[in-house]
């Protein structure tokens, strides 16, 4: 048996800069690893089968989609019994699917012996998702491209209170959505799809909107989206403020805290 732990990731910032021929689009952004971990492991058998905490679609799930490409990738034909232990939200912005694919590339490459390093980041980003490039880094890192291109490296020593109300956000609704409109400028201190969340889902804008009224406007303004999905955060919340929270939030949230992540292997 295998086991191994994917981490997740917070996007500190996010821009939204055009959209390519081939529907990606190009993004500037910080993707932050953090200490929130699913668990999969790996166990020879006669046929690709996957037991999981979490309702899912095997077949499009990403652990398979990065088996078929792998095994077309490098002609290869085996066969595992996969158990993941789901603890990153499910269409939350947190990577928690794109770092299950990555870990799932980095299982095969050790398994088969073959260099994870020679792998290209551009084909795996337009093959198997724009946020794998990052996981299969390892490393804490602003990204260009469609999120392919990663530049320099770079961790906070923070730790984060996050804030995910029940809701799965679609990546590809948001960014399909007629209300995506494009940055002009690289300003760190936004998330754009935060309006066009707002304006697509009824739900999350009514959960993130009475963020303020009952946590109140000193609080609401340090809380920011992370990535396409719902999850929101707090850097370096005080203690006060995370009493709180605690206390204010409704029980459709999940809050707990993390820490930043420089690199995970």
């Amino acid at each position: 048996m295998f086991k191994y732990r994917s981490c997740g990731k917070i996007n500190s910032f996010l821009n939204v800069l055009s959209e390519m021929p081939n529907g990606y689009h190009k993004i500037n952004t910080h993707y932050q690893l953090i200490d929130l971990f699913d668990d999969i492991e790996f166990k020879e058998n006669d046929v690709d089968k996957i037991e999981s905490n979490a309702k899912l679609d095997f077949e499009s799930n990403s652990i398979k989609r990065a088996i078929n490409w792998f095994n077309k990738k490098f002609n290869k034909d085996q066969g595992f019994k996969i158990k993941l232990t789901k603890n990153i939200p499910i269409g939350a912005g947190l990577g928690g699917g794109s770092s299950n694919c990555a870990t799932t590339l980095k299982f095969l490459c050790n398994y088969h012996g073959e260099d994870i390093n020679a792998l290209n980041l551009e084909e795996i980003c337009f093959s198997l998702g724009a946020d794998v490039p990052v996981f299969l880094n390892g490393f804490s890192s602003y990204a260009e491209g469609c999120g392919e291109i990663l530049k320099e490296r770079y961790s906070t020593n923070s730790s984060y209170l996050m804030l995910i109300p029940n809701i799965f956000i679609s990546t590809k609704k948001i960014f399909d959505s007629k209300f995506l409109s494009f940055d002009t400028k690289i300003d760190k201190s936004i998330n754009s799809l935060l309006n066009v969340l707002l304006r697509e889902d009824e739900v999350f804008n009514k959960q993130y909107l009475g963020l303020e009224s009952s946590l109140g406007a000193h609080i609401f303004k340090k809380i920011k989206l992370s990535g396409s999905g719902s999850a929101m955060f707090i850097q370096d919340p005080e203690k006060k403020e995370i009493n709180l929270i605690c206390n204010k939030i409704e029980n459709n949230f999940r809050v707990f805290q993390v820490k930043a992540l420089e690199y995970y292997h």
